[in-house]
């Protein structure tokens, strides 16, 4: 599995990047141009130029909940998320999910109380830091949905995504501020994950 992400720099605007929006297929300049602000329809472009350098100008189709898909392929399946000013991709022979998420500080119990399983509120609990541990839990719970394909339609406390069941499918990783997860469909083997977080100014 290849994760890739990318932390956009605060001195870089949407300006900067409209020149490379000729490379992104229709669809995702046209999900760029239904942003109401810059930030939104900076960090939605860079995405776009992430998916093309990971997988070049294939086609995409979009599965039942919008899921992307390479069109005529099922031998490589990606996943991508952003969250503020942080993108990022995996990318696999099967099937994945990855969130990224800025670390939550604030009503994170509340949030836990209605959204996590026990096992998962237990967790945060006994952590050391809850705001982090908040969020690698919030991640995984995003990246083993959107492996799935379902995104977040199920009952988010039926699963909990601290269990032996679950953990081997899961990697999680603590950035600069932020938390990210992946979700394959099969076991993780730690030494087959590239985990390489690229520059901007590299497209």
């Amino acid at each position: 599995m290849i994760i890739k992400y990318i932390m956009i720099d605060e001195n870089t605007s949407f300006e900067d990047i409209k020149p490379y929006l000729p490379l992104l297929p229709k669809e995702r300049r046209e999900k760029i141009a239904r942003y109401r602000f810059d930030k939104d329809k900076l960090t939605s472009a860079v995405a776009g130029l992430l998916i093309r350098h990971m997988i070049g100008d294939r086609e995409l189709i979009y599965g039942e909940h919008n899921k992307p898909y390479i069109k005529n392929c099922d031998d490589l399946f990606f996943s991508v998320s952003h969250s503020d000013r942080c993108v990022a991709i995996a990318v696999d022979d099967t099937e994945v999910g990855v969130d990224v998420e800025k670390i939550r500080t604030k009503d994170i119990d509340k949030l836990a109380e209605r959204f996590f399983s026990q096992g998962e509120i237990a967790y945060i609990a006994q952590s050391s830091d809850k705001p982090v541990a908040f969020t690698e839990v919030w991640t995984r719970k995003e990246a083993y949905l959107k492996c799935k394909g379902t995104g977040i339609t199920e009952d988010l406390s039926a699963f909990d995504t601290t269990s032996d069941d679950l953990n081997p499918y899961l990697y999680s990783a603590k950035l600069e501020g932020y938390y990210l997860s992946v979700c394959s469909k099969e076991e993780f083997d730690i030494n087959k994950v590239y985990f390489t977080k690229l520059e901007l100014k590299m497209f």
